[in-house]
């Protein structure tokens, strides 16, 4: 047994290191080689789940270290706390592939091989952590592969979960080659060449986008758009005795990048550190910068409704022009601790960590908003990049490209940025639009309809960059329209095998299926 999970560990370990920081993607091949042989060694599914948990805790404690960080430097939390907060999530992270390892062992009892199980259990558990408890779709397996430009293209059909699948394919091909290459020939060859095969297609259909895309650019009319990073440290955001040097840093930024032929201005989440709606009309500043340069601007800012005496408060984006504001945009997918407290109903803690007087309420609509002169665009709130639905349901209501601004300054100078924008790419890439990213203290980017960062400011710097982004054109993909067709496959394959297995199990313990209907 200790073998067992000593090699489970090692999984859990290189998983870790194929993502930011230190980005070793090609070990994403053979990471999960010893978790897989773990998983075949077991004496029974219970021993596997235990490997299997043994391995996600691992990975997970080392992906999210940067959770104590922000627990003990913003939350204030004491350094036992944020210890155990971290480590009672990272415990319930690791359930997931728990749950994997345990059910890969019990259904394969039933006779369906592992090269089955593997890639397709592995989806489900994927896309459970996506929608399950609010959803905490971080660092998916596939997202491993960001750098990767040709590999990555095909999840404008099957979202990132189709290179999930590839890769937990591949290493189980590469296991079976370690263990059984001198008893089942046939087998193990069948497995490499389809795993051969399939990354072969998806670098080719890699090549035929990239290129296509190249092409439909050359006579493409541009607009400019500035994107702006103040880098405002947390610490100060919000104390009103740095207010002016906010508005002061971006009134600089702004000035920069419309000098510089900028037709639309972006600035960060909570950019504004005022409520918007509230008494204090502070934020009227930024109305003021719009005003004075004759530039519209997307601004991120709290705000606060007020009916019949109750006080509603959102994570917020409006779009100005001049005096007016055109559109707004109130943030639908908000953060569990950070923006709301779960169960507040039940233990009174009081509001999230990033709200203020209270918690945030959801927004309810997608908005569209249509700059003048600019094509129409939706945003995507801080980690609302990670949920690849909200692009899907932007670029079906009628945007053009995606903009997401967020605040990553509660991340500091750790992984969590590098693994953000990572994430975030995606969205492009599934939708063949560009996607701007403005960020308080980085990373702030630019990236094409391919997923290639065009333009980026470095983490911790303040300064501005205009993005020159050509008309939109092929916006829209089967992945756009059908959504996550594939992960959903998936799923079924998933729950037949589990009746194949019951059924099975059932038979094996002497219980005749027609007795089942009686």
């Amino acid at each position: 047994m200790s073998a067992l999970l000593l090699a489970s560990s090692f999984s859990g370990i290189f998983l870790a290191l194929v993502f930011p920081p230190w980005r070793i993607d090609l070990l994403v091949w053979l990471a999960l080689v010893p978790l897989l042989w773990s998983i075949r060694s077991s004496r029974n599914f219970q021993q596997a789940a235990y490997c299997g948990w043994v391995s996600g805790f691992f990975f997970f404690l080392i992906d999210l270290r940067w959770i104590y960080d922000t627990l003990t430097i913003h939350g204030h939390f004491s350094t036992y706390i944020s210890g155990a907060i971290s480590l009672l999530l990272t415990a319930g992270m690791a359930m997931g592939t728990a749950f994997f390892c345990g059910f890969s062992r019990f259904v394969h009892n039933a006779g369906i091989p592992y090269w089955i199980i593997f890639p397709v259990n592995w989806i489900g558990v994927e896309f459970a952590r996506t929608f399950l408890f609010s959803g905490f779709p971080w660092d998916l397996l596939g997202y491993s592969l960001s750098e990767r430009s040709n590999l990555i293209q095909v999840v404008d059909i099957t979202g990132v979960y189709g290179l999930s699948f590839l890769i937990v394919f591949v290493n189980n091909a590469i296991l079976e080659t370690l263990v059984n290459r001198k008893t089942s020939f046939t087998s193990v060859a069948t497995q490499l060449i389809f795993a051969v095969v399939m990354i072969a297609g998806c670098t080719v259909y890699g090549w035929t986008r990239i290129s296509l895309y190249a092409d439909q650019i050359n006579e493409s009319k541009t607009y400019t758009i500035g994107v702006l990073q103040g880098a405002i440290s947390q610490d100060v955001k919000w104390n009103d005795a740095y207010r002016s040097l906010t508005f002061r840093t971006y009134d600089e930024l702004a000035k920069e990048s419309v000098l510089n032929g900028a037709n639309l201005l972006i600035w960060p989440e909570t950019s504004i550190p005022v409520v918007i709606g509230g008494e204090d009309l502070a934020w009227m500043d930024a109305i003021n910068i719009s005003r004075n340069l004759n530039t519209p601007m997307l601004i991120g800012a709290p705000s606060q409704t007020d009916s019949k005496g109750q006080i509603n408060y959102y994570n917020s984006a409006f779009l100005v022009d001049g005096s007016e504001i055109l559109s707004a945009y109130d943030k639908i997918h908000l953060v569990p601790f950070g923006e709301y407290m779960p169960l507040s109903w039940l233990i009174p803690l009081g509001p999230g960590m990033a709200a203020r007087e209270a918690d945030f309420t959801p927004g309810a609509v997608m908005t569209v908003m249509s700059p003048p002169t600019i094509p129409s665009f939706s945003v995507l709130i801080c980690y609302e990049a990670i949920f690849p639905a909200l692009s899907r349901i932007a670029i079906n209501n009628g945007a053009r490209f995606l903009v997401n601004i967020t605040n990553d300054g509660w991340f500091d100078m750790t992984a969590a940025p590098a693994q953000h924008l990572s994430m975030a790419k995606f969205r492009a890439v599934e939708n063949r639009v560009w996607l701007l990213r403005s960020a308080n203290t980085g990373i702030s980017a630019a990236v094409d309809p391919v997923g290639r960062i065009v333009n980026s400011i470095p983490l911790g710097q303040s300064g501005w960059m205009n993005v020159n982004m050509p008309q939109p054109t092929g916006v829209g993909s089967f992945y756009t329209k059908f959504g996550d067709v594939f992960a959903l496959s998936c799923i079924i394959i998933m729950a037949l095998t589990f009746f194949w297995a019951a059924l099975h199990n059932m038979k094996f313990k002497g219980i005749r299926y027609d007795t089942i209907r009686h």
